[in-house]
């Protein structure tokens, strides 16, 4: 074999050593893992900073307590004061009242009750602040103002929404029932306007028994024949309706009271050994009671 034969082979031995040097080095930088291959760990911190319970629906609380919830800003502003039981969905409800003592309305809308005995829960619905008959209400946002008193009742409403109380609000009870009841405190059919009525001998009658009216009732009975037609369009028309017409600008026209309807069809809340806890929309707690 000549020289060149081995200068050859020489170089061709030495071209291969370099390309397998070199993809040596080539492939180490392929073989190390990608940090972003890691396995992913859900953070301790943001399970821990999720509210705990939350079911993101209407501020609904779920396995929620008193230790883990915190107390609410409003702990003494809002209380839960009374809790009447009943088998009857429509006579039990419990009493919420704000304190004399705040200094602003408060918005209860979205709060839950939860009973820690059972479980079960409700949420406080929107309302109507003034009522309407034969037409359909809007709901808004329900807030307490200070010594203003909110009755949270099971049932259904039986004019079909929730509402502020005013003080006309006495005639729906003649031919509906509230629990508890509504006072009786529209004005008196003698302080409203008479000027329409001609005094004549034959309406003095008319005048006496509008004298002796009782408030908050609509007439039913037929009235005598001697009666004016004024005499006695002013009195068919003592009833809610022309009530809220004629007072609903009244200084005075509206209570310190909200009835509130959640609308089941069973009773919610256990007859004894009870603890009901109300939350507000923050899941934290606002008043506890318990029987």
């Amino acid at each position: 074999m000549t020289k060149e034969h081995w200068i050859g082979i020489i170089i061709i031995l030495a071209l291969i050593t370099i390309a397998l040097s070199g993809g040596a080095k080539k492939s180490s930088l392929v073989w190390p893992i990608s940090p972003s291959s890691s396995p992913v760990v859900q953070s301790k911190t943001e399970v821990a900073e999720k509210p705990a319970g939350s079911s993101g629906a209407g501020g609904k609380v779920e396995n929620a307590n008193i230790t883990n919830s915190g107390v609410s800003k409003y702990s003494g502003l809002i209380s839960l004061k009374y809790v009447s039981r009943s088998e009857k969905p429509e006579q039990e409800y419990v009493t919420i009242q704000a304190n004399n003592s705040q200094t602003k309305s408060i918005l209860v809308t979205g709060w839950t009750l939860k009973s820690l005995a059972s479980g079960q829960s409700a949420a406080i619905p929107k309302g109507t602040p003034l009522f309407f008959s034969n037409t359909i209400n809007s709901d808004e946002d329900i807030y307490l103002r200070p010594g203003e008193t909110l009755y949270l009742s099971t049932g259904l409403s039986p004019n079909g929404t929730s509402f502020k109380v005013n003080k006309c609000s006495g005639y729906l009870t003649q031919f509906q029932t509230f629990t508890p009841y509504i006072s009786s405190i529209c004005p008196r059919a003698s302080d409203e306007d008479l000027s329409k009525i001609p005094k004549y001998v034959w309406n003095d009658s008319c005048f006496d028994y509008i004298d002796s009216y009782p408030r908050c009732k609509i007439q039913t009975d037929i009235m005598p024949v001697t009666w004016s037609v004024e005499c006695k369009d002013f009195i068919n028309k003592l009833n809610y309706p022309s009530c809220v017409n004629a007072h609903k600008n009244d200084g005075d026209f509206y209570l310190p009271e909200w009835r509130v309807f959640l609308r089941r069809n069973q009773p919610i809340w256990k007859s004894k050994r009870e603890n009901i806890v109300l939350y507000d929309n923050f899941g934290k707690v606002v008043s506890t009671i318990s029987y």
